[in-house]
């Protein structure tokens, strides 16, 4: 048993509320636990929510995990970021912020200290659970399925037997039967000097109709998406604040194109289509399965899909469970990888129930002009505050086709 004395600053660098520090910055008598180098009392742990908790944490152990890389003079990665930056937040925030120091580990040790990248890896899967939501495609396939054909994709995508989430929307406000009639000035007011005409040759062209926001269409068949998606696509745009975060998605992906083109080379499927699932579904982590970002790549994985890859004898391989999941998806022997019919292709496997709510999906269009807020957090739970932290599959596309890095033809 121990006893420690608590500031209110030692209380909230730890991510407790205000309303805690309040009942629970006196003198605490219990078995501490080490946080940020401070001694805790498990009593006060048990009242912080179970959430900030974890990310508290979390963001522990990347720490400590860093502090010991340098300790064993571990190489330095070129995908460091926001190494040695102290961590203020204990939201949703802190999957930007510790994504690409866990990354960085990973690549700085994989090759030289195993065990040290997997206790690496597993941090990255427990941060990559913090943002991934279960793909429609895999949450209403049948059990027991060895490959999900595309058509299996886009059925289960429009399954009409799955209900909509419900939205707290405020009630409709009542307007009176009889308005009252707008009231008429009893002389007119005096006519405004007109300014000089403009000479149309010095106004910009006019934007292409095609080009000017339009609503977002509800339809979920190829043909009908078609023509919307390459047109986000061409008018896609980084937001400003995300571009230093983009940047480093480009980075990644850049550095570990030649692992994605192993893969490319066995199924068929564009290294670059493989490299944006691997950073959507696991979090560009290369000690997890593909499918769906479960550590250790030593056993099948526990989430939907569940027991992938079927036959898998540990020690295996990232490259051997990323070409039996896109066996799975049916991504594999497929021949048209268009612009438009790889982006539907990405949309439809994640799901349609963002169209419904008229909000481009995340999934796409996270961190460009197309997306704001919007998410759903849980299963069939939606929020309309909540923003994804996971950069969208078109913008790193964007990235890598506008580098000259891919090039991405139009549908036929």
């Amino acid at each position: 048993m121990t006893s420690s004395r608590y500031s209110k600053r030692d209380l909230l660098r730890l991510g407790i509320g205000a309303a805690s520090v309040a009942v629970f910055s006196a003198r605490l008598d219990a078995q501490d636990s080490d946080l940020f180098g401070i001694k805790v009392p498990e009593k006060l742990l048990d009242i912080v929510p179970r959430k900030e908790l974890n990310y508290v944490r979390l963001a522990d152990a990347v720490i400590k995990l860093e502090r010991e890389a340098d300790r064993k003079a571990l190489p330095d990665s070129t995908l460091s970021r926001n190494t040695g930056q102290k961590i203020t937040s204990y939201d949703d925030a802190l999957y930007q912020l510790v994504l690409p120091r866990l990354v960085a580990l990973i690549d700085r040790s994989e090759s030289i200290d195993p065990g040290f990248a997997d206790q690496a890896g597993s941090l990255l899967a427990d941060l990559h659970e913090t943002q991934h939501e279960l793909p429609e495609a895999l949450r209403l396939a049948p059990s027991g399925l060895d490959m999900l054909t595309p058509e299996d994709t886009l059925k289960s995508s429009i399954n009409p037997t799955v209900a909509l989430p419900s939205l707290d929307l405020p009630p409709a406000v009542d307007l009176p039967v009889d308005l009252p009639e707008t009231p008429q000035p009893e002389t007119l007011p005096p006519v405004e000097e007109l300014p000089p005409p403009v000479d149309p040759l010095t106004l910009p062209p006019p934007p292409l109709l095609e080009d000017i926001d339009k609503p977002l269409s509800k339809a979920k068949d190829f043909a009908s998406l078609s023509a919307e998606l390459a047109r986000m696509f061409r008018t896609l745009t980084v937001r400003p604040e995300r571009a230093e975060t983009v940047d480093w998605h480009l980075a990644m992906v850049r550095k570990s194109r030649d692992r994605y083109e192993r893969v490319s080379d066995a199924t068929g499927v564009p290294w670059h289509f493989i490299a944006v699932t691997h950073g959507l579904e696991s979090s560009f982590n290369f000690r997890a399965h593909l499918h769906n970002g479960d550590f250790p790549l030593s056993a099948r994985t526990r989430q939907v899909p569940a027991g992938r890859p079927k036959q898998w004898l540990p020690p295996s391989d990232w490259e051997s469970s990323a070409k039996d999941a896109l066996k799975l998806l049916g991504y594999t022997g497929q021949l048209d990888w268009s612009l438009e019919r790889t982006l539907y292709r990405l949309e439809a496997y994640n799901g349609f129930g963002y169209r419904a709510l008229g909000v481009p999906t995340p999934y796409l269009w996270s961190f460009s002009n197309h997306y704001d807020r919007g998410k759903y957090v849980a299963d069939g739970k939606f929020s309309w505050t909540a923003r994804s932290q996971q950069c969208g599959a078109a913008v790193m596309l964007k990235l890598l086709a506008d580098a000259g890095d891919i090039a991405l033809t139009k549908a036929s």
